[in-house]
């Protein structure tokens, strides 16, 4: 089959869905990732085409409109003020090329933010759309991903429900008009009042989610056409090599921990490093400081730290003695795959309920939200992850069930059953 997958966002909303293309690409199919241009080096040598869209994608972090983001506390409104925005910007750039990308597909897999023109290939090419996503992106009675920085009280399943109803149909309202010019220069007429991932969900189209029921039992309420598939990986490249003087820093005392906050903007990047090192030496350990995120340049830093550009999560994580990291979906699911206790430091939206899952599995102690984080409660964090031996249990025996799944395998037998079917139905 031509599988196109597309997706959109940080690095931990483009690599999953490069996961699956090389996947599908290792089961005979011609896949096709269609994603930001600066995300092409993921897709060497992995089997799969890579269609760049025009845009760099590490913009939309640092752009002026994404300020809402980092200051909003979690708070939905401001995340659907974000979203609404960000695609006026970018939608009469997006559109006609995502459409372009999509010409010749048997079957569109339309992961995170790219779900709405994943719909629009599906009806202008009249092929199944499968949809993908990294959190519990659908109405619930037993459980509440709220992306609220605090905790929200426990509330009746039915306000459970209604709130994340509210929270999508006041999201479409808001993209709908913004779709309405791309729509029509598609051929497509304009898009109805319900919102387009809840129409999906009950023509019976598939829903994929990319993380672990063992983090996150999925709702009885959702139909058999809900299927939680544990995280996609992608595995290091076949020619990495971690760098020699890494391997020595690792093989020069007990293993560290790692500290890194991903994709994440920040207003103050060496306010946070100096709280990460004054942290790391209040508890007595070495660390792995991930530079991506700034503040270190020109630095020179103590004999007990040492300073990576970034390296394979998967090589790095099992190495640490705890990971210290913002709580994204990506970089969770290779924490917990570890078996290391994490130390979550959330900035936004779904971070926030990750971390208090993690919290919640008893291998994370309580997430201090970035804006809060100081060398004292980092430092008492990581005093915990480092000598809690009950959580450093509980780490170990959830990574070893997580290490026992493929997610991204069962992701690929999924969308091969929804081709088949399709295809025998016609």
């Amino acid at each position: 089959m031509k599988i196109g997958i597309l997706a959109m966002g940080s690095r931990g909303d483009i690599q999953p869905a490069a996961a699956l293309a090389a996947r599908l690409a290792a089961r005979g199919h011609q896949a096709r990732l269609v994603a930001p241009k600066n995300f092409e080096p993921l897709g060497a040598g992995r089997g799969f085409a890579f269609v760049g869209l025009p845009f760099d994608a590490s913009q939309q972090l640092r752009a002026p409109e994404a300020e809402i983001l980092f200051s909003g506390g979690g708070s939905l409104v401001e995340f659907i003020r974000w979203s609404v925005r960000a695609a006026r910007k970018w939608v009469d750039l997006v559109a006609p090329a995502v459409m372009q990308a999509g010409e010749g597909l048997d079957v569109v897999v339309a992961t995170g933010f790219t779900d709405v023109y994943g719909g629009m290939i599906g009806e202008a090419q009249k092929i199944p759309v499968i949809h993908a996503y990294w959190a519990p992106m659908l109405a619930a009675a037993d459980f509440s991903f709220a992306t609220f920085e605090r905790a929200p009280p426990k509330m009746p399943g039915f306000v459970n429900r209604a709130m994340y109803h509210v929270f999508e149909q006041a999201m479409w309202l808001g993209l709908r008009p913004v779709l309405k010019e791309a729509r029509t220069r598609a051929g497509l007429p304009p898009a109805g009042w319900t919102p387009a991932s809840r129409a999906a969900l009950r023509r019976g189209e598939l829903v994929l989610l990319g993380y672990s029921a063992h983090v996150l039992p999925p709702s009885r309420e959702w139909p058999a056409n809900v299927e939680t598939t544990g995280w996609w990986r992608l595995d290091a490249a076949a020619d990495w090599s971690a760098p020699p003087a890494l391997v020595a820093f690792l093989a020069a005392g007990p293993p560290p921990v790692y500290v890194g906050f991903g994709s994440m903007a920040f207003r103050d990047p060496q306010g946070t490093l100096e709280a990460a090192l004054a942290a790391v030496a209040k508890a007595g350990a070495r660390a792995v400081i991930s530079a991506g995120w700034g503040g270190l340049a020109g630095r020179v830093l103590p004999a007990h730290v040492f300073a990576i550009d970034e390296a394979p999560h998967d090589w790095l994580f099992p190495r640490m003695a705890a990971i210290v990291h913002h709580g994204g979906a990506g970089t969770t699911g290779e924490a917990l795959r570890s078996g290391k206790p994490s130390v979550v430091t959330p900035f936004i939206v779904d971070q926030f309920p990750w971390a208090r899952l993690l919290q919640a599995q008893g291998v994370a102690p309580a997430p201090i939200p970035h804006r809060l984080l100081t060398a004292e409660n980092l430092g008492a964090a990581l005093a915990t992850a480092l000598g809690d031996e009950t959580m450093r249990a509980r780490a170990e025996a959830l990574g070893a069930k997580l290490r026992a799944e493929d997610g991204v395998g069962r992701a690929a037998e999924a969308i091969e059953r929804a081709g088949a079917n399709a295809r025998s139905s016609t």
